[in-house]
């Protein structure tokens, strides 16, 4: 005898779905397998129980059922007849009703639920009223699971899902209707037999202390589009006066969603100015949103779409000229008011506020003012007057309004607010954009030198900026002239009693003796002072110092050192030559710098940023401080986004908003090239470092004890050999002391140093070089070097080096693949074509210049297509120095005055010791 488990089937809701489990006839869970088939046996749609998900609920084991599933399983039982398996008692008493609603579910004969429709679509079934909450729930679920499952289709199905997808519409119409059946002809569900539309329409008054009109407007569904306005049931035609019900019951709903629109028993008809406001803001939007036709003013949707603006308009003071510029100046402005066409002053403004009125019709135009508008105005006029306009916020906004981009200063009062320019901002900042336009300046007449066009226009740029009270970035090319420009500037402030006292030159202490040989030779009428040195001025001294001064030259690193003294007066003019030495903004030589007081800033280099954008920002903030806004502002805005992403469009801002204050040419340029000589010789001064004047001068007091009592040819061996070895101490001292191994080579040769400076600038511009040097060791030692500092080989031809390696060394550097080629003086100064070179480099001096010229040809010859610019570098204090003077003056007479270098070994004692510097 088999024995059967008599098996009771078990439902709950849980959140996942519906959990369904078997239990023995003493409550005991049983396993799914002991019943699952037979509980599944007629289940088709889960293919009999093999696709239902088994799980485990509270330590009991069953299968978990969608609400479709469920649904369907109370309604049909699929169970085995046969097996000894039931539900439990209150499944069993839902059974009849689902068996009922399972009909209308497979056909789709239900209906929306007006009743539960506002917290979610439910739907029932009509004329079967369903007492049991569960069972209604799990009907409307089912049949939401259904639409998302879309595994049903027939005409009620598909107005189901319609419904179902428009459910927030269907949703907003409970709150117009009036009942279920007003309710369903609304979302469409039941066809609306009636033959007009019926909407509202806003007129407004046609004279200024009138009424608005609220029109309740028919519109025939078909046939001519005309519109009739209902005031009473005669103002329609007679084949509607059966619906006037209809009209009444629509106005109905339409209070229902704007309950101010019904005054009593009776819909409004006239508004005042207040309730039009709110009619057009924001019950139009309501009634909108619920698909009522409204018709508002024609030009309401414009004036809605266009926001007033808030703008300054500059003026001028009457006593105002061009020399009251500057970054943080303010200027005067007017404040104004437009809208759609109509632009008030201040004072017409808050007259139209006092009225408290939205809307107002002035000359025709309709404007609005509403309160948000009334309260943003307020709070910007109030910043805006507690912090004024100042003149960066005024270039900022012009610069973004000309480049369409957003790149105010975005903690600016005015972000939001249109500044507009007068003819005589406009013509300001036209110039400064347009360095063609600025003012044309004479050139100082005691200037001793002949400008070039573009050398001029520099010059003008920074002398407009100057009086605006702009800082300015001139970064040419290199060789192009930045010092001379730099020097005429300075002696037109002067010619012309524009000084207020001595300008500051701040340069990296290798070129301090530049500068000075500059101004010595362009400008002698200057007083240039240096402050350099362990005796450097200080204290009162250094006030009596300034006195003598209508240039003082300083070193970054006394800049910082001395940054109180500096500090103590406001500098005409602070200039920084090579001013990437302050690119990094964090150091305190940086910081020091920047800091630094003067009418006006001026930042020299050929390089203006090297890696990294916040070196720009370093350099402006020194020139215009705060223009580009904090570095955290500057990082947030621009670094982030160009150096992370390369955005374009960020690009393309910060050029734009630098390009006013930043001048940059290079031999590239046709402007320029057409007004470049094919070659151009620069003079590089380098002082000794203190082991090089040590030996220097240990030699000369030596030399000097010995050839008294020489004569003849020993006397002349005697002084060249004398000559080659200060010589080689001018150059490093390593060569003289002739080491194997030398340390530190770039800290002990300002020769060297100066090198490694030159060669980085001719590097960032991509241009190549020939460094001449008469000695191997020399050679040797500048190509070890360079090739650890720059990470690549560096050639070095010499007389030593076979023809076949001379000629592979060649090709190498004229087709492209070294950009530094070192050659001693002996084998490379002649017979070579080298026209890769547009930079030539005597690091010492062969004291024939035919031979030197003879060794700049190399680069300068038939087939250079560039120009070349020769460097020749001079120890300042020595005999370099000394012969360079010489020969300068011999050469102004006559260049075959000296065709060999034994001119020197026919000096007197008297003329060598000058020659010497004794």
């Amino acid at each position: 005898m088999i024995n059967q488990t008599e098996v009771t089937i078990r439902l709950q809701h849980v959140s996942q779905g519906w959990f369904l489990w078997g239990e023995d006839d003493s409550g005991t869970p049983l396993s799914v397998t002991s019943w699952k088939r037979n509980a599944f046996t007629w289940h088709s749609t889960s293919f009999y129980g093999t696709f239902l998900k088994e799980v485990t609920f509270e330590g009991k084991q069953g299968v978990m059922l969608t609400n479709a599933q469920a649904f369907e399983y109370i309604a049909n039982k699929p169970m085995n007849s046969f097996a000894h398996i039931q539900m439990n008692g209150p499944i069993t008493a839902l059974t009849k009703d689902a068996n009922e609603l399972w009909d209308a579910f497979t056909s789709g004969s239900f209906v929306p639920d007006m009743e539960r429709w506002s917290q979610q679509p439910s739907w029932k079934v009509q004329n079967t009223p369903i007492e049991d909450d569960t069972l209604v729930s799990l009907f409307s679920t089912a049949v939401n699971e259904s639409i998302l499952q879309d595994n049903r289709s027939n005409d009620g199905w598909e107005d189901a899902k319609r419904l179902y997808e428009h459910y927030d519409f269907t949703k907003r119409q409970l709150d117009a209707a009036l009942h279920e059946e007003d309710w369903l002809r609304k979302i469409g569900y039941i066809e609306d037999d009636l033959p007009f539309t019926i909407g509202l329409r806003l007129q407004e008054p046609q004279e200024e202390f009138e009424m608005w009109k609220l029109e309740t407007i028919v519109t025939p569904k078909r046939g001519a589009h005309r519109i009739y306005v209902y005031e009473s049931i005669d103002s329609l035609p007679k084949r509607w006066h059966d619906y006037e019900e209809r009209i009444l019951e629509t106005q109905e709903g339409f209070s229902k969603l704007v309950p101010w629109l019904k005054e009593g028993d009776t819909f409004r008809s006239e508004l005042f100015e207040t309730e039009a406001w709110n009619f057009l803001t924001e019950a139009s939007n309501e009634l909108l949103a619920s698909g009522i036709t409204i018709l508002l003013p024609s030009w309401w949707q414009n004036l809605k779409a266009t926001k007033p603006k808030l703008r300054v308009q500059l003026k001028q003071n009457a006593t105002q000229t061009q020399s009251f510029f500057g970054m943080n100046t303010l200027v005067n402005f007017d404040w104004r008011i437009s809208t759609n066409g109509i632009d008030l002053s201040e004072s017409e403004f808050f007259e139209l506020v006092e009225q408290n009125k939205r809307l107002f019709n002035i000359n025709g135009q309709w404007m609005r003012l509403d309160p948000a508008f009334i309260e943003e105005v307020r709070k910007l006029m109030n910043r805006a007057d507690k912090y004024g306009l100042e003149m960066k916020d005024v270039l900022q906004q012009h610069l973004s309004n000309t480049a369409e981009t957003e790149i105010v200063e975005e903690d600016s009062p005015f972000t939001d607010i249109e500044i507009e320019l007068d003819g005589y901002y406009e013509e300001l900042f036209q110039k400064l954009l347009h360095i063609g336009d600025i003012p044309k300046v004479a050139v100082p007449s005691a200037l001793n030198a002949t400008l070039r066009p573009y050398q001029q226009h520099g010059i003008e740029w920074l002398l407009y900026l100057r009086t605006l009270g702009f800082g300015a970035l001139l970064a040419d090319d290199m060789g192009l002239g930045k010092s001379i420009q730099t020097i005429t500037y300075l002696l037109y402030i002067k010619e012309n009693n524009l000084q207020t006292g001595p300008a500051l030159i701040v340069a990296p202490t290798s070129v301090l003796g530049n500068w000075q040989k500059e101004f010595e030779r362009f400008a002698p009428n200057l007083r240039v002072q240096l402050h350099y040195g362990s005796n450097r001025a200080k204290g009162e001294s250094f006030k009596d110092f300034l006195q003598s001064a209508d240039v003082v030259l300083t070193s970054y690193a006394l800049a910082q050192l001395d940054e109180e003294e500096l500090s103590t007066l406001c500098w005409d003019a602070v200039i920084l030559d090579e001013a990437q030495n302050i690119k990094n903004p964090h150091t305190k030589q940086s910081k020091a710098v920047r800091n630094l007081p003067a009418n006006h800033k001026i930042a020299l280099t050929g390089t203006p940023m090297e890696n990294r954008l916040a070196e720009l920002w370093s350099i402006f903030d020194f020139i215009n401080h705060g223009y580009l806004g904090s570095l955290g502002q500057f990082q947030r805005r621009f670094v982030s986004p160009i150096e992370k992403d390369r955005d374009e469009g960020k690009i393309q801002q910060v050029q734009r908003f630098i390009s006013p204050f930043l001048l940059r040419r290079t031999k590239k340029d046709q402007t320029v090239a057409l007004n470049l000589p094919d070659k151009q010789e620069q003079k590089a001064y380098c002082p000794l470092t203190g082991e090089q004047a040590s030996l220097y001068e240990q030699l000369v007091q030596d030399t000097l004890q010995n050839v008294e009592g020489l004569s003849g040819i020993e006397r002349r061996g005697f002084i060249l050999l004398m000559l080659n070895k200060l010589k080689q101490i001018c150059n490093h001292p390593a060569l003289y002391l002739k080491e194997t191994e030398p340390k530190d080579i770039i800290e002990r040769s300002m020769k060297t140093s100066t090198l490694m400076e030159l060669i980085e600038n001719i590097k960032d511009q991509n241009e190549s070089c020939l460094i001449f040097t008469q000695y191997i060791g020399m050679g040797n030692m500048l190509k070890n070097v360079l090739e650890e500092h720059f990470g690549q080989r560096v050639l070095f031809l010499n007389g030593s080096v076979p023809k076949k390696e001379r000629d592979k060394m060649i090709e190498q550097f004229q087709n492209g693949t070294y950009d530094i080629f070192i050659l001693s003086l002996k084998a490379g100064g002649t017979g070579l074509n080298l026209t890769a070179a547009n930079h030539v480099i005597h690091y010492d001096r062969w004291w024939n210049p035919a031979v030197e010229n003879q060794a700049t040809d190399r680069a300068y010859r038939i087939g250079q297509k560039r120009f070349v610019h020769v460097h020749k570098l001079i120890t300042t204090g020595t005999l370099e120095e000394k012969i360079d003077e010489m020969l300068e003056r011999k050469q102004s007479l006559n260049n075959a005055v000296i065709t060999t270098d034994s001119w020197m070994t026919e000096l007197s004692t008297d003329e060598l010791k000058e020659l010497l510097g004794v």
